[in-house]
């Protein structure tokens, strides 16, 4: 299963109705509860840590077992033992906690406020809580939260406000008659997001283990993939296991790094840049050079060698300011025989898409890779223009979060890539 998704704006409403729910979240109590029980040896003891008693402990591992389909404790005269099943998931609700504790961590660092707790969100929040801030950070909005959650918009803004009242400091602010997240605000949600992610990985590496790769994989593209190795990898994984489903995003780099950051995708896939983002961490695929390219019986195709001045006999289009081949682009027009004095200004423009659609109307040039846009070279729509560009290799690869655990089979989507790469 395939979906595309924009990062640079919020889902649509038919976006939203189509991405499935991925998972039953548990009590965020009962969580906590297994983490226990499971570090202790004990469910008595770890119900006396979590303030609830006993029968009530009990009742809270069962739900939790009809919740993931499987048996998590074993019960011995020695106390209780994770199943294999249970590990998995302990592991996963371990990682879900710390993203509460990093954020209570946060907020104490962020508000100025002495003293509190780091560990008040995990103790007083709830799962609705965190999904209610979650959604808003997504959408924008607590209208549109409400048709992500599927739920009341006065009910996820009660969540909302109810969290903002146990961290203890302003989670949203007004600026212009709209509501949006302080930066306490954007920093839990990113945690919440997070931990909400982990919780679905429990469920999706549960089904791994029975042999069943259904779960979902969410990667981010930068222009030079999009047409050739994205399509290759989705292809090639979805032959092997065709019940996968990937989101496939669309965006510029800024939007797709605070994407990647917030944990809306699981990886980007694209040029990687010279300095590497705190808490990210860049994997090299291969490296890639870029060219001058023009539309088929462009004046400049037709001749063995071009030079600087013949460049600037044409017009051009262009990225945006911040891009690697803007960054060419202005490095070519800098100098006494630079190509800034062109008969027209540059048209510059965010999408690769728009650029081919005007290289192919117009004799304007523009600088791509030929990986890019291979299948209009194969088929003689483009072509390129024989002058080198100096210096232009970019690396090419995937980045990652920090401390990221893929699942098995978003293992599989990174060792396919490691596979194309090689070619």
């Amino acid at each position: 299963m395939l979906n595309f998704v924009d990062q640079r704006q919020a889902p649509t409403n038919e976006e939203m109705e189509e991405r499935p729910a991925r998972c039953s979240y548990p009590n965020l109590r009962h969580i906590r509860l297994l983490d226990s029980a499971a570090a202790c040896g004990s469910l008595s003891r770890a119900a006396n840590e979590i303030h609830i008693s006993q029968p009530a402990a009990t009742q809270a591992i069962t739900r939790l077992e009809e919740q993931f389909g499987v048996q998590l404790l074993l019960r011995g005269s020695n106390g209780i033992s994770l199943t294999e099943r249970g590990a998995l998931v302990v592991a996963r609700f371990r990682r879900a906690l710390q993203c509460l504790r990093k954020a209570g961590q946060d907020i104490q660092r962020q508000s100025r406020v002495d003293g509190g707790a780091s560990d008040i969100l995990e103790t007083h929040s709830t799962i609705a809580h965190l999904r209610a801030i979650a959604a808003f950070a997504d959408t924008g909005s607590f209208a549109a939260a409400g048709k992500f959650l599927d739920q009341a918009e006065s009910s996820v803004h009660r969540a909302a406000r109810q969290l903002e009242r146990i961290a203890g400091v302003p989670l949203f602010e007004e600026r212009s008659r709209h509501l949006r997240l302080t930066s306490v605000g954007r920093l839990l949600a990113v945690q919440a997001n997070l931990f909400l992610a982990e919780i679905v990985s429990a469920h999706e590496e549960l089904l791994e283990y029975e042999g069943s790769f259904s779960g979902r994989v969410r990667i981010g593209t930068l222009p030079l993939v999009r047409n050739s190795i994205v399509p290759q990898l989705v292809a090639r994984v979805s032959r092997q296991h065709p019940q996968a489903v990937f989101e496939i995003s669309d965006g510029d780099y800024d939007s797709q790094i605070a994407a990647l950051v917030a944990g809306r995708i699981d990886m980007l896939v694209g040029a990687l840049r010279s300095t590497q983002d705190v808490g990210l961490i860049q994997q090299e695929l291969f490296c890639d050079a870029l060219s001058v390219i023009a539309r088929r019986k462009h004046p400049l195709l037709m001749r063995e060698m071009v030079t600087r001045q013949d460049l600037a006999n044409y017009p051009w289009v262009v990225s945006r300011q911040g891009t690697p081949t803007r960054a060419i682009f202005d490095r070519l027009a800098l100098g006494a025989h630079g190509i800034s004095n062109t008969v027209s200004p540059p048209i510059i423009a965010g999408s690769s898409d728009i650029v081919r659609g005007i290289l192919l109307e117009t004799d304007r040039l523009t600088i791509l890779s030929p990986r890019q846009i291979a299948h209009e070279i194969d088929s003689g729509l483009l072509g390129v223009v024989a002058y080198d560009l100096e210096n232009t290799e970019r690396r090419i690869g995937m980045t990652f979060r920090m401390g990221w655990q893929p699942t098995a089979l978003q293992r599989i989507v990174v060792e396919t890539l490691q596979e194309i790469a090689r070619g």
